[in-house]
């Protein structure tokens, strides 16, 4: 029996030693690099160019931006205070898809426009934010809504759908730094505010198309859009854009505005 087991036992292991041997896949394991991390000073830049620290204040203290009395009353939060509710994957939904902490809907706020920011834009947003010191601000009201109001917005006739997202997300990693590209990016996180979804203005709106672009010069575009003053040399007729150029667009950069300008004329 001891030896039958034995040769048994041989004849497997001579067997075994003429097969080829397994193949073991030395390929490299390739570590996932992570994101880069968000930068305050940038995101201030971002913050200013976009608004958010137009209308929740530069220190993020917050504000009452927009008041029709008995009918609404919309009050930029204090971000300082805010911030604490949201990690900063509920920050991104909230700012890019309108979904706040509590399910409000975040009346006022230009999701429209938002959701084209970038992942890196939205990460140096929100290491500003993080960065931004505490600020008491116990004046600071409440926002309100008539019932009227109210009530459109939960059955969906609100005339207004700038704080909804689309349904397909148009966000990227990184901002794209091929001119017109480049331009297209800045065009949809700057201007649709006040300038419509597809830039061709709000109907009965006093804010244009911005085909008017094209009727700009180059060195009279970049005027407009650092000091506000228009090609003819005053500031626009309702003092919006003269307003918006200097305390928000003049953040951005000299390749940043004729980027922008090559888009605008592309169109």
């Amino acid at each position: 029996m001891k030896l039958r087991i034995y040769l048994f036992l041989l004849t497997t292991l001579l067997a075994s030693c003429t097969k080829e041997p397994a193949v073991i896949d030395s390929a490299p394991v390739v570590p996932k690099l992570a994101k880069p991390a968000g930068d305050p000073v940038e995101g201030l830049r971002i913050a200013t160019r976009v608004g958010c620290n137009g209308c929740h204040s530069k220190t993020g203290a917050g504000s009452v931006f927009v008041e029709e009395p008995g009918q609404f009353r919309l009050v930029a939060a204090n971000l300082t205070e805010k911030r604490a509710l949201y990690d900063d994957a509920a920050l991104e939904r909230l700012v890019r898809h309108g979904k706040t902490h509590d399910g409000h809907v975040p009346l006022g706020m230009p999701i429209k426009m938002f959701q084209y920011l970038s992942d890196q834009e939205m990460r140096d947003i929100t290491a500003w934010l993080r960065a931004l010191p505490a600020v008491d601000n116990a004046d600071l009201p409440k926002g309100m809504l008539s019932d009227e109001i109210a009530k459109q917005l939960k059955d969906g006739t609100f005339p207004y759908d700038d704080f909804l997202p689309d349904p397909i997300v148009q966000s990227s990693e990184e901002v794209p730094t091929e001119t017109l590209a480049l331009g297209k990016h800045l065009a949809m996180t700057s201007c649709p505010e006040c300038h419509g979804p597809d830039l061709n203005g709000f109907p009965g709106d006093n804010a244009p198309s911005l085909i008017v672009a094209k009727a700009y010069s180059a060195e009279n575009f970049a005027r407009l859009m650092k000091t506000g003053i228009t090609s003819s040399g005053t500031e626009s007729k309702s003092g919006l854009m003269t307003k918006v150029g200097q305390k928000r667009f003049s953040a951005m950069t000299d390749a940043e505005v004729k980027a922008l300008k090559a888009y605008l004329d592309s169109r």
